[in-house]
C-alpha cells in the first residue's frame, strides 16, 4: 500500500488534519535562542521553534504522559523524536540513554515494543473489562507511556535496562512506516513520531473506546513537512 502511494505521488498525509505547513516555506536558519547553535525549524538540543514564533506552530495534547529513551549514539539531527517533544510539550520528556527515569510502583507504566511477549492495546482492553467492576474509567488505564529513540541493534540494550525490564511491552497493530530515508527493513519499522502518532490513534480507540476525530495527527507536523518536501526535491530534478 505504501508503494502504491509514492507511485502514484499523493501524499500518504493529505488526508489527515494536518496545519498548513505554509509558515514553514522560506524560513532560514538562524541561532537558537537558548544555545545559540545555527538550527532551522527547531533546536534539535533545546527543543524549541527557531526563525518563527511558536503560536505558529501547532500543540497537540496528550492523554498520557511519554517518555522517550533515546540512545546515546542516536544522531539527534536525524531524530524524529524532538518532534514529539516540541509539538506536545508538557507532556513528553526526552532521556539520553544510560539515563532512565524511576517509574514509582503506584503508576501504570508501559513500553511500546515488538517484543515476543508484547500484546496490544486491544487485549489489555478486554483483560481489563473482564476484570474491573468500572471500566469506564479510562484515566486509570495507564499512566505513561515509554518508547525507544534508537536502531534496532542498539534498543536492545535499552529494552534490557533493569528499569524498564518489568514493564508491560506493548506493540502496535498494522502500520507503515513513511520514512523518507532507504532502510534496509520491513515497512513496519516506524520513526519514532510515527510509533507515537499510531499509539495513540489505537489508545483513543481501544481504551478511550471512542472514534477517532484526528486531535494527533499534527504529532506528524513536522514528519509530513519534510517527506512533502524531499518529494518535491525529487520531482524537480
Amino acid at each position: 500500500m505504501a508503494d502504491e502511494v509514492k507511485q502514484a505521488n499523493i501524499s500518504p498525509f493529505s488526508e489527515l488534519k494536518i496545519t498548513s505547513h505554509e509558515v514553514l516555506r522560506g524560513v532560514e536558519r538562524r541561532p537558537c535562542p537558548k544555545c545559540q547553535a545555527s538550527r532551522k525549524y527547531y533546536c534539535y538540543t533545546c527543543y524549541v521553534i527557531v526563525g518563527l514564533d511558536r503560536s505558529l506552530i501547532p500543540t497537540v495534547h496528550l492523554p498520557v504522559k511519554v517518555d522517550i529513551i533515546k540512545h546515546q549514539k542516536e544522531l539527534v539531527g536525524k531524530s524524529t523524536a524532538t518532534h514529539a517533544c516540541i509539538l506536545a510539550p508538557g507532556n513528553v520528556s526526552i532521556h539520553n540513554y544510560p539515563e532512565v527515569p524511576d517509574f514509582p510502583e503506584n503508576e501504570k507504566v508501559i513500553i511500546v515494543f515488538p517484543a515476543e511477549d508484547a500484546v496490544t492495546l486491544e487485549k489489555i482492553r478486554l483483560k481489563l473489562d473482564k476484570q474491573t467492576a468500572d471500566p469506564s474509567d479510562a484515566g486509570a488505564l495507564l499512566h505513561r507511556v515509554v518508547f525507544i529513540d534508537s536502531t534496532w541493534q542498539q534498543s536492545h540494550a535499552i529494552i534490557t535496562d533493569k528499569k524498564l525490564k518489568g514493564l508491560k511491552r506493548v506493540k502496535l497493530e498494522s502500520a507503515v512506516t513513511h520514512f523518507w530515508r532507504p532502510q534496509r527493513k520491513p515497512d513496519t519499522c516506524l520513526a519514532t513520531i510515527e510509533a507515537i502518532y499510531y499509539f495513540f490513534k489505537e489508545y483513543d480507540r481501544h481504551i478511550l473506546k471512542r472514534e477517532y476525530d484526528g486531535r494527533y495527527d499534527n504529532l506528524l507536523y513536522f514528519f509530513a513537512f519534510q517527506y512533502n518536501l524531499i518529494q518535491e526535491q525529487r520531482k524537480n530534478r
